[in-house]
């Protein structure tokens, strides 16, 4: 039985619009590419915004941890006089990440890296529910699937829980055989993983990008088999930016003098310093000792405010300091190491750019990542 209608949304995390061009990937599969300015910050603030159309400031999710006096974490601070080289090793962190889990009921994506577990008391996670599943936000706060549940409209997703080839083995099974779904949405984390690790190695790129391709590729013509209709719509969150350098943030700053935890506290993300402070003089010299580095920027609340991240408690930081594209703060709280790629740096950057592909023309032409929602609502509803 030939179907009516059904909507194919793949989610390539990282695929950025200079990549994507530079490879010619879904030239053929999806002509109508646009060029999508991103927003400041990684993927808990990017996908968030393309899942309900609105910024940070509006959604709620910026950063993966955020300030908070009624820390979830809180009871795993007295892992704080664990030995730092089994505190900070991968495995310890790793089974006490499902241990939380568990404890908690979370559901949405995090992980515990290498925050200091001294720091647990101070910090929560930011994406507590699954942003892929209707109710994910704060009340008053529509993602897609949202509207979806509440209009009736039947589709399936796959997330970041499933893996590449399972995503696409299990959309081609129901293709064929579930009558009802009018919308499909795939998100895959792959290409994001890949770029952290080989941005620079381009034939290593060019034969993963042809993969993601040729899945997709297959998945639309299976679609095309079993409906008169098929919409396709490729899209990314942000793009990735070649590391070029490092700077240790944390040893600058504790070298001005002021005591980590009373008169100031710090959150090191990869990309940027997050500060809070508890008397004005640690606030005036600590920024004045940021704004004389040649590092980065030192963010104002307008730069805030037009980025869409200014929240008026502040949880995600009183003072922001950006790293210049392709400078890493190193060690950070992500990591002790430097990856060949990351992103989260300014959004004017030439790599920064997301992309939205179509295999139709899309009137108005999207120009941001928030406008994909209302792409992906236009067509389904």
């Amino acid at each position: 039985m030939v179907r009516e209608r059904i909507t194919l949304c793949f989610f390539v995390d990282a695929l950025g619009w200079e990549a994507a061009r530079r490879h010619r990937t879904f030239e053929a599969l999806a002509p109508h590419a646009h060029r999508l300015r991103t927003i400041l910050g990684y993927s808990c603030a990017a996908q968030p915004t393309i899942l309900t159309g609105i910024p940070p400031s509006e959604h709620g999710h910026w950063a993966m941890f955020e300030r908070s006096d009624r820390s979830s974490l809180a009871p795993l601070r007295v892992l704080r006089f664990v030995p730092p080289a089994i505190a900070n090793h991968r495995r310890f962190r790793r089974r006490l990440f499902i241990w939380h889990r568990r404890r908690t009921g979370f559901t949405g994506y995090y992980n515990f890296y290498r925050v200091p577990f001294s720091l647990f008391d101070r910090f929560d996670i930011c994406e507590k529910r699954d942003i892929y599943a209707p109710g994910a936000f704060r009340s008053g706060v529509e993602s897609i699937f949202d509207i979806l549940a509440r209009e009736g409209v039947p589709y399936r997703r796959w997330t970041w829980t499933t893996e590449l080839e399972q995503s696409f083995e299990e959309l081609g099974r129901a293709l064929e055989s579930d009558d009802e779904m009018r919308l499909a949405f795939v998100y895959t984390a792959h290409v994001d993983a890949l770029l952290h690790v080989e941005i620079g190695n381009e034939e290593v790129v060019a034969h993963e990008f042809a993969r993601v391709e040729r899945l997709i590729t297959e998945a639309v013509e299976r679609a095309r088999m079993s409906y008169r209709q098929v919409d396709v719509l490729i899209f990314s969150d942000h793009g990735m930016i070649e590391t070029a350098g490092s700077f240790d943030l944390q040893e600058f700053v504790s070298e001005i003098g002021f005591a980590h935890g009373s008169d100031y506290v710090a959150f090191y993300d990869s990309t940027m310093g997050r500060f809070w402070f508890s008397n004005e003089r640690a606030r005036e010299e600590i920024s004045e000792a940021l704004e004389s580095l040649d590092c980065g920027t030192l963010l104002a609340d307008d730069d805030l405010k037009s980025e869409g991240i200014y929240f008026e408690d502040r949880r995600f930081g009183e003072t922001v300091y950006l790293m210049n594209p392709g400078v890493l703060v190193l060690p950070s709280y992500m990591g002790v190491t430097a990856p060949a790629g990351m992103h989260g740096f300014t959004p004017e950057h030439e790599d920064s750019y997301a992309v939205l592909m179509s295999n139709r023309p899309i009137d108005p032409p999207p120009t941001g990542i928030a406008d994909v929602f209302d792409v992906m609502r236009k067509l389904v509803l």
